[in-house]
């Protein structure tokens, strides 16, 4: 569980897109929201669906105008995803009961996703936020923010493996200065890391995922011995999150409805999704659509729709 450490209490309002995920009341994780049924978070911050989101939050001691409670209704983890320490594809989908209602005020609205292809240099000024805590001691029930630096792919790696850890490290983002003081901690795993465009849109780049040391440098860990080292704040890159994520798989029950994702940001190029629907035997399926719009095109080079029965029959 990771912290805002050496950030600065955040404007009402900055963070429309981030979430408080809490258990029995006490927040213990946080996420992003992508659609009004789908939010982003770490993969490790899950044994269970007994969870409550809270969208629209800034302080927690106080109701905030536009704060919602819902219900976890799914949790999907990364299919990749390894629990063991130091987690790889630390990374998970969460499916509301409800649907969260976007404010015209701002106080609540999906983040964007990067773009097919789409990299932020080494050096690119980023933003961590969250409840966690800001130095030794309790978590702070006002948001907080840090910048944190992106660092080099090859640093990266090369900082992680003085740690010891005796495992490659896959899909992952390091952010933050060599010689420490700013960093993630305890309380905002499955928070966003974010990055601006150069429009000044912000882009989900990485999900909070893990750190050794809160604030610790880095800069000569092999000269120290390994209790003493750091790390930078490590990240789950987005881009091995599947926008199919976002509501397919496999339908069971006599009925049911399949949800493409909500937002037309989520529909990228290339992006193919897939859901199977099984019935016993001598039983019939009805595909009834609800919405359905695609663009013409005889060759089905756009957007499509195929339906086959079992693997190869076209129907």
């Amino acid at each position: 569980f990771l912290r805002v450490v050496g950030g600065s209490v955040a404007r009402y309002g900055s963070h429309p897109w981030l979430v408080s995920l809490r258990y029995k009341g006490f927040h213990f994780c946080a996420a992003s929201v992508l659609t009004d049924r789908w939010l982003l978070t770490a993969a490790h911050c899950f044994s269970d669906s007994s969870v409550e989101a809270v969208v629209g939050e800034h302080d927690q001691k106080v109701v905030d105008r536009g704060e919602q409670s819902f219900r976890v209704k799914s949790v999907k983890l990364h299919e990749k995803y390894q629990h063991t320490f130091p987690m790889s594809y630390d990374i998970a989908v969460l499916e509301l009961q409800e649907s969260i209602q976007f404010s015209a005020g701002d106080y609540v609205q999906p983040i964007c996703l990067p773009f097919p292809g789409e990299t932020f240099p080494p050096k690119t000024t980023c933003v961590v936020a969250g409840w966690g805590r800001t130095k030794e001691g309790p978590l702070t029930p006002v948001l907080h923010e840090v910048q944190l630096e992106l660092v080099d792919s090859a640093v990266c790696q090369h900082v992680l493996q003085t740690l010891g850890l005796g495992r490659d490290f896959y899909a992952v983002l390091c952010a933050g200065p060599e010689r420490g003081g700013k960093d993630t901690c305890q309380g905002d795993s499955g928070g966003p890391l974010l990055c601006p465009r150069a429009d000044g849109q912000w882009v989900l780049v990485g999900v909070t995922s893990w750190g050794k040391g809160c604030g610790r440098s880095w800069i000569n860990n092999r000269m120290n011995p390994p209790t003493a080292r750091g790390s930078p704040a490590v990240f789950t890159a987005v881009p091995v999150f599947s926008q199919c994520s976002v509501g397919d798989g496999v339908l069971t029950g006599t009925e049911g409805i399949i949800r493409n994702p909500a937002q037309p940001g989520l529909n990228y190029n290339n992006n193919a999704c897939s859901w199977s629907i099984s019935v016993p035997e001598g039983k019939q399926i009805l595909l009834e659509f609800l919405e359905f719009d695609v663009e013409e095109d005889s060759l089905c080079s756009n957007d499509h729709l195929t339906v086959f029965a079992g693997e190869d029959m076209l129907l």
